[in-house]
Order: C-alpha cells, then structure tokens, then sequence
C-alpha cells in the first residue's frame, strides 16, 4: 500500500496535483504540433456525427482519474472541460454539454459504476473513458482490466454512444517504476471493436518528451505549474481534432 501511495502522489504531480491552475491560454500551436497518427482517427464517430448534423443538444460524458477530473472536479481545468470549449467555438450556437464523473486513485472497475449509473440516467452521444492508469498502479491483474473493458464497451454501445479510450500519461520516472505495457496492449485491443476509438496519450506525450516538448520532468519547480497548463492544454487540442476528424466537424 505504501508503494502505491508513492507512485500515485508521482501521478499527482505529473498531472498537476492539488495546485494545478489554469490559465486563458499557455501553450502555442507549435508547442501542440502532433503526427496525424495521434490527431486522425481510423474510425469514424458515428453516433457524434449523428448527434451534430441534427439540432439538439450534444452531450459528452467523461469519466477518469486525477487528469480526467482535475482539481476538486475539474472547474473547467482538466482537458475534457477544453475538449467542449474548443467543440462549442467549433460548432457556435450549439448547446454542447459535459457530464464530468471520476475521481483520483480509482480503478477501471470504479469508472465503470459510475459509466453505468450516468448511462441510466441520460443519452450521451459520446463518452470519453480515461483509464489503466490505477490499475497498472496497484498490479490489478491486466485481465481485470480487459474484463471491466469489454463490459463497460457493451453497455456504452448498447445506450447508442461512441466511446473513446484515453490511456496513461507518459512520464520516463513512471516507466522505471511501474510495467504499463499489458495495461496499454489492453486499451489497444478494446479498441478493436467496433465503435471504439483509443485516444493515445501515452505515446503523443513519450513523442513530445522525445522532442524536447511538453516534459514536465525537466520544468523548474518554479515553472511547474504553468507547464502543465500548457500540457493539458495542448492534450486537449490534439483530443479535439481528434474527435473533430472522428466527426467529420470542421476545425476552425
């Protein structure tokens, strides 16, 4: 429990901590360039695109861990909450709206509860699912993982929503600690089904680091905080485009 608890306060910093504040705009689009492999989908969002071309609202669930909820829930910090604003200046006049659910420390079986519970209560025309992270934490089994994964997929497709994967936050002093390679190949492969799509954090951010960008691991401690507003910041441009191209909605 003790070994956890050091990793997961690690997981706290890389992904801003109890102090994590935003700011208007920190980071440039140069600084937030990425590879069409991370920002094109090779499935389409079909429930979303059908949810856009109509003239009703648009709802969007995310449900995660400590870089999904962001402080004390979010407060428009985490990316989810930059994902909608990008989409609604994206599609003006629309009325888009983000049911945010999660908390730090939980597992994908935790997340899954609470998918269930939400998707029992509302149409959603897209979910977004940050996870792997916790249970790679703990040494949950990765056949757990890929249990909890299938179920929460059926019964995302079964509402009539497109569900994206979103997997780990890359950090090279995690990596020395932590296996969380089955837990990734499990994303990977729930992602194989028909109308999921994985959004690949882990090696859009280990594609950053390699270029000497968004490394939150080389910041001053003085710095910190506004490196990681430009890190979600920029997570949450690549996501938008993602979903934009996913969509078929026109980036502006």
């Amino acid at each position: 429990m003790r070994h956890f608890k050091i990793l997961l306060a690690f997981a706290l910093l890389v992904s801003g901590g109890p102090g994590f504040a935003a700011t208007a705009r920190t980071a440039t689009p140069e600084i937030c360039d990425a590879a069409p492999e991370f920002s094109v989908p090779d499935k389409k969002l079909g429930y979303l695109a059908e949810a856009v071309a109509g003239h009703g609202p648009i709802d969007v669930l995310a449900v995660g861990s400590g870089t999904t909820v962001g402080q004390d829930g979010g407060g428009g910090k985490a990316f989810p909450h930059r994902m909608v604003a990008a989409l609604r200046t994206a599609l003006p006049g629309r009325e888009i709206h983000l049911t945010l659910r999660g908390a730090r420390g939980i597992t994908a079986a935790e997340m899954l509860k609470l998918i269930d519970a939400e998707l029992a209560s509302q149409r959603f025309a897209l979910v977004l699912w940050q996870t792997g992270t916790v249970d790679a934490m703990r040494g949950i089994p990765p056949d757990e993982l890929r249990q909890t994964l299938e179920a929460g997929i059926a019964s995302v497709r079964s509402k009539g929503a497109d569900l994206i994967l979103i997997d780990a936050q890359y950090a090279k002093a995690m990596e020395a600690k932590v296996n969380e390679a089955p837990y990734l190949q499990v994303l990977r492969e729930a992602a194989d089904t028909p109308g999921v799509l994985l959004f690949r954090r882990y090696d859009l951010m280990r594609s950053w680091a390699a270029e000497g960008r968004n490394n939150l691991e080389n910041v001053r401690k003085a710095d910190r905080e506004q490196a990681v507003d430009a890190l979600h910041d920029c997570i949450a441009d690549v996501l938008v485009r993602f979903v934009s191209h996913g969509a078929g909605i026109p980036i502006r």
